[in-house]
């Protein structure tokens, strides 16, 4: 089982660590492995000695990267040597930098990937790099090579090592109690809010929510592929799509007068905690590996998942894929041997070895899709769910995508709660963001 904060950081915005690669070998949606191009394939040779190291700024742990990609890497490459620098007091990427230590790969979630290598210029073209060393990109899920090239305004600074989606969990228990049937595969945003209304409800003492989602996680991967900021860097926060968007996914939910007396209490939306440890919460759309970072949690209540519920304009599309996304750096010392690295991860091999654990594959293999989840706890859970929607395609994601975030998602409960009214709050937000960005422009 990997460790809590190696895949995900449930109670913040950043989401940190995960993986998967890709070689010669591809699924049955990826055709034929290519042949190599003898003349131009590269003459690097993964048996000499190596030294590679990584770097993310999700703070991930030296042991929860060893269980992710350290002990991988050294098994495959026995003479490579693999270190990791955890970002913390005097560690971060510009303490490391100013200690004139080198780094060759870094990695972050994707929409937090981009600020990471663009601020320090550490970004590097993969795109001839991955030719000479035979990487194929049909196997990749397309949506997810093509939405890191839009970030990189047609350049390939990385490539995605393992994927995330949104999802909806839900506690049986609450539906069972008030005799409703359970969410299915295949609903949309208008059939879950009738459902939810049918489970909202006060009872015993307890106030029993519906629906609920975690802003920065469902919009930041939205289904319209609505991004944060314009090509000129100005937040998008006043437009109609996201006020469909939180019309839909916060302010419906909440209706209910309980509703917004237990977000007022809580001082934010209702999350994963009372899903799982009140139970309070009967539906919760959140990261689809959850369930196993926290399994202990996820053992105190009987649950399921579905698909997560579409728009009818969209029909059959989820969210966006929330790849971590790998890049070699323009300083690493061999390039050659980064790349190496990183296509080891993506190979069918380790893919399949990390969906079978319950990290979503980033390549495009049936086989390696119905082993999702099959070694865990929860084998006998709804776990193709997670493939049911097809993804949207990958909104650009700014190098300012986590300070605008920040000015975004906080304004919502204020919304849910009615201290503030929507116009009012998206406007806040864009304010907020503008003046952010132009510090962050000035530094």
């Amino acid at each position: 089982m990997f460790k809590r904060g190696a895949l995900i950081g449930l109670s913040c915005i950043v989401i940190p660590a995960l993986l998967a690669s890709c070689g010669g070998s591809s699924g049955d949606e990826g055709g034929k492995p290519k042949k190599a191009d003898t003349a131009t394939a590269s003459k690097f040779d993964p048996t000499l000695p190596q030294e590679v190291v990584f770097h993310t700024n999700s703070g991930d742990s030296e042991e929860a990267f060893n269980d992710l990609y350290g002990n991988a890497l050294r098994k495959k490459f026995p003479n490579w040597t693999i270190k990791y620098f955890q970002s913390k007091q005097g560690q971060t990427l510009p303490d490391l930098l100013a200690q004139g230590q080198r780094i060759d790969i870094l990695y972050a979630s994707a929409p937090y990937f981009f600020q990471l290598v663009t601020g320090p210029g550490m970004q590097l073209d993969m795109t001839d790099l991955i030719k000479l060393q035979q990487v194929d990109l049909n196997v990749f899920e397309p949506t997810l090579i093509d939405g890191i090239k839009l970030s990189g305004d047609g350049k390939l600074y990385g490539l995605p090592i393992t994927n995330m989606n949104q999802v909806m969990f839900y506690n049986k228990g609450i539906f069972d109690q008030f005799g409703v049937a359970y969410p299915k595969d295949g609903m949309t945003w208008d059939d879950t809010l009738e459902l939810a209304k049918k489970v909202t409800r006060s009872e015993g003492g307890k106030q029993y929510l519906g629906l609920a989602a975690s802003p920065a996680h469902i919009l930041g991967s939205n289904q319209m592929s609505h991004p944060y900021t314009d090509n000129a860097d100005k937040p998008t926060f006043q437009d109609d799509t996201w006020k469909k968007l939180i019309q839909t996914l916060f302010i419906a939910p909440s209706e209910d007068q309980g509703y917004k007396a237990r977000s007022a209490a809580l001082k934010r939306i209702p999350y994963r905690l009372e899903l799982t440890n009140t139970q309070e919460l009967a539906m919760f759309v959140f990261n689809s590996q959850f369930p196993f970072i926290v399994p202990k949690d996820m053992e105190k209540i009987q649950w399921d998942l579905v698909a997560l519920p579409t728009f009818k304009e969209k029909p059959k599309i989820g969210s966006q894929a929330a790849p971590i996304v790998m890049g070699v750096t323009s300083s690493a010392k061999s390039k050659e041997a980064a790349l190496e690295a990183i296509k080891y991860l993506v190979s069918a091999e380790n893919q399949m070895t990390y969906s079978k654990q319950g990290i979503m594959p980033v390549i495009s293999d049936n086989a390696v899709k119905k082993a999702y989840g099959q070694d865990s706890v929860f084998k006998d859970k709804n776990w193709q769910a997670v493939f049911y929607n097809q993804f949207a395609p990958m909104a650009k994601k700014s190098k300012y995508q986590l300070i605008v975030e920040q000015k975004f998602t906080p304004r919502i409960v204020e919304v849910v709660t009615g201290q503030t009214d929507l116009n009012t709050a998206l406007r806040l937000a864009t304010e907020e963001a503008e003046k952010a960005i132009a510090e962050e422009k000035k530094k």
